[in-house]
């Protein structure tokens, strides 16, 4: 028993390195994985595989230095503090343990040599020595956040690293520091630059072939009486998007002393989704350049769905239309170097892979 507590203690201070899977097997001889594909709905020329299931909780996924698939996920209870890193073998599904006993880990990026992670309220940086996950170092402590999570984190063309912190009322206005896209070099990381203001959740970011900035926007403030929509953003640099004060098109909340006089100065979303359709990922489609897959994770929508965008400037509008239907609840986009699409499923557990007929 003691031996059992202190290999416990040594995997939440400094990571496991082992397999999560009692018995790894080739794709070929472990037995076949159950086929939810059944239940899922895409347009005519799209095809779904089951790739990954037994996973608990996964929040967002990237490619390893090692080729496998690294994800982050809770382990547990929303606040147990189980949270963890694993790598995935797609081609014989084993699973490895990289990281354990994380608060909360929604976003993971490679970056500077490291594995960065945001976890609770704090952002993380845990080295890399090849495949291998060093004990992370807390870089950015008591950020301001929602008391949930404060959701992904992406690379920039730059190599410098994107977060958001939450947005947190102090009355009618954002506490200091809060409702920010914040853009951090890795040479300092400590003195990170806000990008864009008056966002109340930017929980995912993704850059097209034209090195435009797209974010999603999880609005859950109550404004006037009602749930506002959620939020599609193409991020201009400096540019104010309204919350507390504003939601929806540049719509007044009365209720945090919003006026159409100051909406009117605010930038405008390319995109509104249902009231609380919770957007936590998005990508540029691999197989249409001008349209943007969004995970809406629910409860008031469900499904990826695509945005297809039109104009340049300030006249750039989305048409959203569903993707993928009968998700649990759709999380982590990822575009593969082979121009498929891998979907996860937060509630399922699992990690669908997504291509198109040529």
């Amino acid at each position: 028993m003691r031996r059992i507590i202190m290999l416990l203690l040594a995997c939440l201070l400094v990571g496991c390195t082992g397999t999560a899977s009692d018995s790894p097997q080739s794709r070929a001889d472990r037995p076949p994985l159950s086929e939810p594909t059944e239940a899922l709905r895409l347009p005519d020329g799209y095809h779904a595989e089951l790739m990954v299931e037994g996973l608990q909780g996964p929040t967002q996924m990237i490619l390893g230095p090692d080729g496998r698939l690294w994800v982050a996920q809770l382990a547990g209870a929303e606040n147990a503090g189980q949270g963890q890193v694993v790598a995935l073998d797609m081609n014989t599904g084993s699973q490895e343990l990289l990281l354990a006993g994380l608060d909360k880990p929604t976003g993971i990026a490679r970056l500077d040599e490291a594995l960065w992670l945001q976890a609770g309220n704090s952002l993380l940086r845990a080295p890399l020595v090849g495949d291998r996950v060093g004990t992370p170092d807390v870089m950015l402590a008591d950020l301001p956040f929602n008391g949930r999570s404060l959701g992904t984190l992406t690379v920039t063309p730059e190599g410098n690293l994107l977060f958001e912190t939450s947005g947190r009322r102090d009355g009618n206005a954002a506490s200091e520091g809060s409702g920010i896209l914040w853009e951090l070099d890795p040479a300092d990381p400590t003195h990170p630059r806000p990008l864009a203001t008056g966002l109340k959740g930017a929980y995912a970011h993704a850059f097209d072939a034209a090195g435009r900035l797209w974010s999603t926007e999880i609005g859950d403030d109550p404004v006037n009486g009602m749930a506002p929509p959620d939020e599609l953003n193409l991020i201009e640099v400096g540019s104010d998007y309204g919350w507390p004060a504003c939601f929806g098109m540049q719509e007044p909340a009365t209720n945090y002393g919003g006026s159409a006089a100051q909406c009117a100065t605010t930038r405008a979303p390319v995109a509104l989704f249902a009231e609380r359709a919770t957007p936590v990922a998005v990508v540029v489609s691999p197989w249409e350049a001008e349209r943007l897959l969004v995970a809406l994770w629910g409860p008031g929508d469900r499904g990826v769905v695509r945005v297809a965008v039109r104009g340049e400037g300030g006249e750039v509008s989305g048409e959203v239309t569903p993707f993928i239907e009968g998700m649990g609840n759709p999380q982590s986009l990822l575009v593969l170097p082979d121009g498929s699409l891998l979907a996860a499923d937060f509630d399922g557990g699992r990690i669908y892979r997504i291509t198109a007929e040529k």
